[in-house]
Formats: structure tokens, C-alpha cells, sequence
């Protein structure tokens, strides 16, 4: 593999008008487990996992070892000119690769994804692929630091004082009562959500329809006509936006649905799931220097 190099310049400046980078460490901002594929596996398998893991770039490893990188942009000008691609992932990648190592400054891995054309770069540890740093992480972390510090003290007893509304979603997809059900299963098979809020033209919340309650329709070949009030749940479980996120926490720990809706007068604001509660709180540790195990 041919180690590309990437001209760096410019800082990045916190709240405090300073870098905002000497305290990061490169290991703890990467992403680990990332998705990746052997040099020899047919590169019809390789387009297959960018659009089915909504990744714009595959690492190509070798035993382990980062040998190049094939992106959907490398894949879309092939396309653009054959039907076709035969052969293996080897024939088609970019073995010109911009690298950096666990070990080096997170201030030069920011620079270069500022400056330069790329959306992310791998990560290695003695040679071997240990995890990719892209934008979306520089922008996580931004926000971790600065935008959640300013909202609140980064104590210990921080995670004491969060509220739904620090973790609930924002832009949520809907529907309505008189949405088919058809639209309902394009809609969940599609957007990777798992439920939707059934809202009237207000944004007040009338109920959910979850996926659960769409298979429950599966085997009625008439189903996909009907429309979501014949089959939404309307006995929900809400919280206001200045609920203590603890108390929605043990609420969906203790029940089967994995999201609650946020209601301020009735009307939907949010929606928090597992997931952001869990984001939520990891964040808050981060924050205090608590190393979660």
C-alpha cells in the first residue's frame, strides 16, 4: 500500500479560544469494529455491504493489514463506465491511502479532514487497520465537549440532573390516522426506524404505530389498504420535555417498547429511545473523565 500524505493547516477553536484538541487522544475520538472486506472478496459483495451499512468507503484489508480503500465514489464512476464489474475487490480499489497511526496528534487527523477532499481516514496500530476517524466523529465530538458543557456542568452529579429533553430526538418522521399501511411498511422498511408517531395536523399525538403492530398484519393480503387508526396503539406512555431522563430510563428498562414520546400540551416535540439515553449518559461520562468499562 502506497501511504498518501495529507498537507495540513488551520485549528480548530473552542469557547475558550483555544485548539480545543490538546486533551484529545486519538484512541478515544476513532470508531472501532468498523465495517471492512478482504482484497479478494468479489467486489459485487463490496457494493452490496456500502449500500446495505450506508457507508461511503470500505478499508480493503489483508490478514488483517490496510492494503486500500474502495468508496462509493470509486464504485459510482466504475458503474458509469460498465454494466458490470467481474473480478475481486483488489482489481477495483485505491491502494493510495491516507493513514494515520493510534499514536498520532488528533489535532493533524482533524486538519486533514478539514483541508482536505476526505470524509474519513483509517486508523493503525503496528500496521494493522484499529479503526476510522471520520467527519461526523470531529462534529460528535465538537458537540460533546462544547455544546453539552455549556448546557450543563460536566460533574460527576451531571447525569443526576439530565432531563428528557437533553437526549429526546428532534425531526421526527410521522403519520397521520388516515395514512395507509402500505405507506407505513415503505416507511419503516425503508427509513430505519422502528415505529411512528401518529400525529393531526396540530402535532398532537394521537398514538404510534409500531412494527410489531404492522406484522401482526402480515398474513391479511388486504392489509397494506387499510389505514393506520385500524391498527396504531393508542395506550401510550409519555413524558414531558422536563422529565428527569432517570425516570424514563427505568421506564424503558422496565417495559418491552424501546421509545417513549416527549408531549409539551399535547403536542409531540421528541421522541427518546434506548439508544439515546444511552448516547446521553456517555456523553456525561466522557465529560467527568469517567472511564466506562
Amino acid at each position: 500500500m502506497r501511504r498518501a500524505t495529507c498537507t495540513t493547516q488551520g485549528t480548530l477553536v473552542g469557547p475558550s479560544g483555544g485548539t480545543g484538541l490538546e486533551t484529545l487522544q486519538t484512541r478515544d475520538v476513532m470508531q472501532c469494529g468498523v465495517w471492512g472486506i478482504e482484497k479478494n472478496e468479489p467486489v459485487h459483495k463490496a457494493i452490496q455491504l456500502l449500500l446495505e451499512k450506508h457507508v461511503s468507503g470500505l478499508p480493503v484489508t489483508e490478514q488483517g493489514r490496510l492494503v486500500g480503500v474502495l468508496s462509493e465514489k470509486d464504485v459510482l464512476r466504475l458503474l458509469s463506465e460498465q454494466e458490470y464489474l467481474p473480478g475481486v475487490v483488489s482489481d477495483y480499489m485505491n491502494e493510495t491511502v491516507v493513514t494515520f497511526d493510534i499514536d498520532d496528534p488528533f489535532s493533524d487527523i482533524y486538519q486533514c479532514l478539514v483541508n482536505s477532499a476526505y470524509r474519513r481516514v483509517p486508523i493503525l496500530h503496528q500496521g494493522r487497520l484499529a479503526g476510522m476517524i471520520t467527519r461526523a466523529d470531529l462534529i460528535r465530538v465538537y458537540r460533546q465537549r462544547y455544546c453539552t458543557a455549556t448546557s450543563r456542568p460536566a460533574t460527576a452529579r451531571s447525569r443526576e440532573n439530565l432531563l428528557a429533553r437533553d437526549a429526546m430526538t428532534h425531526g421526527l418522521l410521522t403519520v397521520r390516522k388516515e395514512t395507509s399501511l402500505g405507506e407505513v411498511m415503505d416507511i419503516l422498511a425503508t427509513q430505519h426506524v422502528t415505529g411512528l408517531p401518529v400525529v393531526d395536523d396540530g402535532m398532537r399525538l394521537e398514538g404510534m404505530i409500531t412494527e410489531k403492530d404492522v406484522i401482526r398484519c402480515i398474513g391479511d393480503p388486504e392489509s397494506p389498504r387499510s389505514t393506520v387508526q385500524s391498527h396504531m396503539t393508542t395506550d401510550l406512555v409519555t413524558f414531558e420535555p422536563t422529565a428527569r431522563l432517570a425516570d424514563v430510563c427505568e421506564c424503558l428498562i422496565g417495559q418491552n417498547f424501546r421509545r417513549v414520546p416527549i408531549v409539551s400540551d399535547g403536542r409531540l416535540v421528541g421522541i427518546v429511545a434506548r439508544a439515546d439515553i444511552i448516547r446521553a449518559m456517555s456523553a456525561v461520562y466522557k465529560l467527568s473523565g469517567t472511564k466506562l468499562n
